[in-house]
């Protein structure tokens, strides 16, 4: 026979418990971001050069787990913060999609080819570029401490920046002589 008291208690227990350890970060509530696809390079080139901005380009594949979970513990939240929208344009290059994209000299290519000519061997990998396209900060490989890996991203994205400001006001002393 069953006690009813022992078993009210249970119930209340089990629930009480669940209610404690609810999940606090649950995806649901979060506002909704996505990361935008890289399509038009000479568009999002101009929009660099002209705001002093670095771009911050994830190069992903559809089949890699570990490119998710960059989005989804790192970039998204960098977007949701709002923090990095004054110094970064932030862009996703999806090696195995097939759309065009049109470089910054106006030619159009496949994402494949552009992972191509920034030699991308392994997904993920951010990229830190100037309006140019060149790198101007270490590239990150892979996905390999979670704890770490946003100071690694702010660490590129500040050394990235000098560069760009390094080179700028080079530029400026130049044409003021």
């Amino acid at each position: 026979m069953i006690n009813h008291r022992l078993l009210f208690f249970f119930i209340l227990l089990t629930q009480t418990t669940q209610t404690l350890y609810a999940d606090t970060d649950d995806e649901d509530d979060l506002p909704f971001v996505q990361i935008s696809s890289l399509r038009d390079f000479s568009a999002l080139s101009k929009d660099a050069a002209r705001n002093n901005k670095i771009i911050m380009l994830e190069v992903s594949a559809s089949y890699c787990d570990y490119c998710r979970v960059l989005e989804e513990e790192i970039i998204k939240p960098m977007l949701r913060s709002g923090d990095y929208t004054k110094n970064v344009l932030i862009r996703q290059l999806e090696i195995d999609d097939i759309y065009l994209i049109r470089t910054i000299s106006g030619s159009k290519i496949t994402p494949s080819e552009l992972a191509e000519k920034y030699k991308i061997k392994i997904t993920p990998t951010l990229l830190f570029l100037d309006s140019d396209g060149h790198e101007v900060s270490k590239r990150i490989l892979g996905v390999y401490s979670l704890d770490f890996y946003g100071g690694y991203v702010d660490e590129a994205i500040i050394n990235g920046l000098k560069t760009i400001n390094r080179r700028n006001t080079e530029i400026t002393e130049i044409t003021e002589l």
